[in-house]
């Protein structure tokens, strides 16, 4: 005898459907990390605080090493991959989810971005990533951060300068940025903004 199309479900049905929605992201959350992925905090330069600090860990703005390590990001909202340049210190070096750049440590490239995508914020970068340009701070004659290439803007379409210490994308995952020694820009009104410096 067949199943009457408006027979209703057992009750364990719904039961079993919620507890899988409550397991998904678990069991989801992990998927990049089974590709090999690693949160591995090699050889993280401090974090200067300060103009002179800055040139002591990472040298003169616009110097070779201030854009000797590339990647690329993809934008969850264009589709668009972004390459940026950065400070060697800051990342480069192999790791199983990581090309060897020649670079010095694993912290953007493998341990930021790795969890990004490991926990699943990935939809929370969206477009305009930037990195590396030598330039001055607007309107000053004041080196930018990322003139050392020790700063990335993230989803800089949507967190428009000044964003008035409010935050529409980047608050999803400032908190890996911050545990992973960065300093979050909407402190002074720029929410797209990391850097790996204070009091500047």
């Amino acid at each position: 005898m067949s199943r009457s199309p408006h027979r209703p479900l057992p009750r364990a049905a719904p039961r079993f459907a919620m507890v899988l929605l409550l397991l998904l992201p678990t069991l989801v959350g992990w998927h990049w990390s089974r590709r090999g992925w690693r949160d591995e905090h090699v050889n993280y330069p401090p974090r200067p605080s300060g103009y002179s600090q800055i040139v002591n860990v990472f040298g003169q703005p616009c110097s070779d090493a201030a854009h000797n390590v590339w990647m690329d990001w993809p934008a969850a909202d264009n589709g668009v991959t972004y390459r940026f340049s950065f400070h060697r210190k800051l990342g480069g070096r192999g790791t199983a989810m990581v090309s060897d750049k020649g670079g010095r440590s694993t912290n953007l490239d493998n341990d930021v971005y790795g969890h990004i995508q490991d926990q699943h914020l990935s939809d929370h970068t969206k477009s305009g990533i930037w990195g590396y340009v030598c330039r001055y701070i607007a309107g000053t004659t004041k080196w930018s951060t990322h003139a050392w290439g020790i700063a990335v803007d993230v989803s800089s379409r949507y967190e428009h300068y000044p964003s008035h210490y409010h935050s529409h994308v980047n608050y999803q995952h400032a908190k890996i940025w911050k545990n992973h020694r960065w300093y979050w820009g909407k402190a002074f009104g720029d929410a797209m903004h990391f850097q790996y410096a204070d009091s500047y």
